[in-house]
């Protein structure tokens, strides 16, 4: 095709032909645009295909309510793995099939299913040619998610919900002194054996007792809960002052009960992890909320789809604030009551 110089030049010997040839331009333009392409991003709609471990959480409901509120142009795509990594494989396909502009994805195993290690991300088997956003990846680095958090270094960028240990232990002083901490573990969970690697550490540190005790495995290899009375007692009286509860989907699942036998014993629980707090005997927390994490997974959507950064460009990040809570029925019950000064700043449930 000739260039709009060309055309200008012809025309001082032929002036008919500038007005047809900026014509003829201007058409091909307009054929030449993929349908529904637009220069503008807000301007056309996208799909997020959303990939979720457990179904819809509080994380989703920000993500949803970060997206009505500032009017994105987002469609979702809702899928669940169900807990299950062997459905995973069927989702990884989908998403080649459906070719979202993005890929949202839940939790350590389902992020790893669908992407990949950093270092082994093989085309055939994961996602690598669609960008994905992860979030509730307690550790991305320890997991070999993103071999940095300032960047992923490829075409994924994600946040996580994990409060680095130190802070956990400092938010426990502040209700009361603190020289022993006993937690349960699920020894099969890469996030909680890594979580409570992170609390060793803390606890060399910071000059603490660290109770840390790994669930018994039944015959197929899973957690036995018929343990859990039997585990709380014996750590109860070894006399810590708090009981854990950290990133541990298992241990989650089973919040009500832990919960309840540690109140058993009067043995009050600090969790890091937003779950627990809406329903089960937890004393006090210092917590990403759930929430809060969902509005900022969609702010990075929102930077990829509408502002076209690339998720490389993007670090992996946390809240920049933290939540400190305090149940009150809790206290009232182990007759704990939370000192004057962390009501100055703590959010109290009543």
């Amino acid at each position: 095709m000739i260039s709009e110089e060309e055309i200008m030049a012809r025309s001082r010997l032929f002036p008919q032909l500038a007005l047809f040839g900026l014509l003829i331009l201007a058409l091909a333009g307009v054929v030449g645009a993929e349908p529904g392409e637009t220069t503008d991003p807000a301007a056309r709609r996208y799909r997020i295909l959303m990939l979720l471990w457990r179904g819809e959480t509080e994380v989703e409901a920000g993500f949803k309510a970060y997206i009505q509120e500032h009017n994105l142009p987002f469609d979702l795509i809702i899928r669940n793995a169900d807990q299950n990594s062997a459905n995973i494989p069927a989702l990884v396909a989908e998403a080649r099939q459906l070719k979202p502009d993005l890929v949202y994805t839940w939790g350590t195993p389902l992020t790893l299913g669908v992407i990949g290690p950093y270092d082994q991300a093989n085309p055939a088997r994961y996602l690598t040619d669609l960008p994905v956003v992860f979030t509730m990846v307690a550790y991305p680095l320890e997991s070999r998610i993103v071999p940095q958090l300032a960047s992923s270094g490829r075409n994924v960028t994600g946040t996580t919900h994990t409060i680095p240990a130190e802070s956990q232990i400092k938010a426990i002083r502040a209700y009361r002194p603190m020289n022993r901490l006993a937690a349960i573990y699920n020894p099969t969970e890469p996030n909680a054996v890594i979580n409570i690697g992170e609390l060793r550490k803390a606890a060399h540190r910071l000059n603490f007792e660290l109770l840390a005790q790994p669930l018994p495995l039944d015959a197929n290899g899973r957690p036995d809960a018929n343990a859990l009375p039997g585990l709380l007692a014996q750590l109860a009286a070894r006399e810590p002052q708090f009981f854990y509860l950290g990133p541990d989907t298992w241990v989650s699942d089973h919040r009500q009960t832990i919960t309840e036998e540690a109140l058993r014993h009067h043995l009050p629980v600090f969790t890091s992890v937003d779950r627990p707090i809406k329903d089960s005997a937890v004393l006090m927390g210092l917590v990403a909320p759930y929430f809060h994490m969902g509005r900022f997974t969609a702010f990075k959507a929102e930077q990829i789809l509408i502002e076209r950064r690339l998720p490389q460009d993007l670090p992996i990040e946390t809240l920049h604030r933290f939540t400190y809570i305090v149940k009150l029925p809790v206290a009232r019950q182990l007759d704990l009551y939370p000192p004057l000064a962390i009501l100055n700043y703590a959010e109290v449930i009543e």
